[in-house]
């Protein structure tokens, strides 16, 4: 082994398991000396290559799995085996409004905890448009996103993608939960008497039977039981309910009123949905109408679905009905 100069450049000759081999330094000697002695350090340790069988290492190693290619190839499958349908929908949602444009075209080794701390400080820092107001991003939504992002690297490091997931550790924001304003008695009964024709049963099932968000929307025609004066709430596969549990709430003579004249006037022919938009799906936002209604009715200028569950909760608990 040495090193020798031709043509203004300096060489290292070396033998590597019998075979001699050359290598082109650069034009200073001391370089190729220091190359040369990192090469016996490494014969010696057995941990060698040459430069034409790393270079050919380096060509055929696959190239890393992006952000986007991870979640629409691999992750998208597991989520819709090992969640129930709106949960999927949900989170599928997140990942491509939102994460996707900013991790989709980075490598999963690429991403570094900074990167996620910088997209979540950048979401806190954003406002969102509704009809003409602009509200700020909520730290719930943030910290869903981060549960998703959390979800998506946890796989990865599962599926030996990643060693480490750079999401693991991450603190949430803390959320501001705001206390529901209850309303009374005379301004539910104003509410529902607003409430456009095609949302007044939807309401109604809110105010009298407490039914959460989801519920409302995914109530099917086959879960009411005219006969037993009784709805059920079904958790399914498909809609899982909060707890995961199915439950009986009895009907009081205003919701079958209200539930028979939606059947009469409001039905869409062939969904199996009680309350559906035109095609038949099932709602996924009617906060604009029942704004609206809660405006006319001088409650003020929003009203949200879990504020009218609090209220049958809370009414029907003052009016000494048992909790359970």
């Amino acid at each position: 082994m040495g090193v020798f100069k031709r043509q203004d450049n300096w060489w290292i000759d070396y033998s590597y398991m019998g075979r001699r081999k050359r290598q082109r330094i650069g034009p200073r000697k001391k370089d190729a000396e220091d190359a040369l002695s990192q090469i016996r350090v490494q014969i010696s340790a057995g941990t060698f290559l040459p430069e034409d069988e790393r270079k050919a290492l380096e060509e055929n190693k696959p190239k890393p799995i992006t952000f986007s290619e991870f979640t629409d190839t691999q992750f998208k499958d597991w989520s819709r085996e090992h969640h129930s349908e709106k949960s999927h929908i949900r989170l599928l949602s997140m990942i491509d409004r939102h994460l996707k444009p900013v991790f989709g075209p980075m490598g999963l080794e690429e991403i570094t905890r900074k990167h996620i701390e910088d997209y979540l400080i950048r979401r806190r820092r954003s406002r969102y448009k509704r009809g003409t107001k602009t509200f700020p991003t909520s730290e719930a939504t943030i910290n869903r996103e981060l549960t998703a992002m959390k979800g998506v690297m946890r796989k990865a490091v599962e599926w030996e993608l990643l060693e480490v997931s750079p999401a693991h550790g991450i603190r949430e924001f803390k959320e501001k939960n705001a206390v529901p304003v209850l309303l009374e008695r005379e301004e539910v009964m104003r509410l529902l008497d607003e409430a456009p024709p095609h949302f007044h049963a939807l309401v109604a099932c809110a105010v009298y039977a407490g039914l959460r968000r989801e519920e409302l929307f995914y109530l099917r025609w086959r879960d009411i039981h005219w006969k037993r004066g009784e709805l059920v709430v079904a958790s399914t596969r498909e809609h899982a309910t909060k707890n995961n549990e199915s439950r009986r709430i009895p009907m009081n003579k205003a919701l079958i009123t209200a539930l028979e004249q939606h059947k009469r006037e409001h039905i869409i022919v062939g969904s199996p949905y009680v309350f559906s938009n035109r095609r038949g799906r099932p709602y996924t936002d009617i906060r604009e109408p029942l704004d609206a209604a809660a405006q006319r009715a001088g409650i003020g200028d929003t009203v949200k679905l879990h504020q009218l569950r609090h209220a049958f909760c809370s009414h029907a608990l003052m009016s000494g009905v048992d909790p359970r």
